[in-house]
């Protein structure tokens, strides 16, 4: 991922034509934007999918999207929004009810839980007192592989030019994490929700 897209800037086009162009509303209220992003997203996943390729072309969309909220109550109603969108997209484009049993149920709702998260975006800490911590979804082939990393970690290298305020995008460095407990394996993009590790 080289760096977050300012949701409040989400009418560039080829950031939205692009399924792994990140987005970051860090003041996520009741989803208003994350929701306009994951629409103009998924109506472009509807363009270039068929029947056989949009469920993963779908998620991936998803991933890409990322949103901080304070208050639960919003939250809650923010992720509420956001699978109701792709349920509807689902279901427009294949013509047939989605199951809350399906894996891409499943999958959809475990990618909006882990992207779209509680917290101050101010302290980087939510509720718990915890550090804000986002997921990388990272193409393997025809499969992926999760990364953590946290909020905090895109301003802690303290180089002002780390954040471009022209393009709304924060660059983000990686950190080596050599602890195999919070590694992912590579799992296809429907099956993200299992959170299978490496030690596992």
């Amino acid at each position: 991922m080289d760096g977050f897209k300012d949701a409040s800037r989400a009418g560039d086009s080829k950031k939205i034509n692009d399924l792994h162009a990140t987005f970051l509303e860090p003041s996520a209220g009741e989803g208003a934007f994350l929701k306009e992003i994951l629409h103009q997203k998924l109506n472009y996943v509807d363009e270039i999918s068929n029947k056989t390729n949009w469920k993963e072309n779908a998620l991936w969309a998803l991933m890409s999207i990322y949103g901080i909220e304070l208050l639960v109550d919003n939250l809650m109603k923010a992720r509420a929004a956001m699978i109701e969108i792709f349920v509807n997209h689902h279901q427009a484009k294949m013509q047939q009810h989605l199951s809350m049993n399906s894996d891409l149920y499943k999958a959809a709702k475990y990618i909006i839980e882990v992207n779209i998260v509680q917290g101050n975006t101010l302290e980087y800490v939510n509720n718990q007192g915890q550090l804000i911590e986002f997921s990388h979804w990272i193409p393997v082939e025809e499969k992926v592989r999760r990364e953590v990393f946290t909020y905090k970690s895109l301003f802690n290298n303290g180089d002002v030019e780390d954040i471009n305020v022209e393009s709304g995008q924060l660059s983000l460095f990686d950190v080596e994490d050599n602890n195999l407990e919070n590694k992912y394996k590579v799992c296809p993009v429907t099956k993200v929700y299992k959170e299978e590790k490496v030690n596992d």
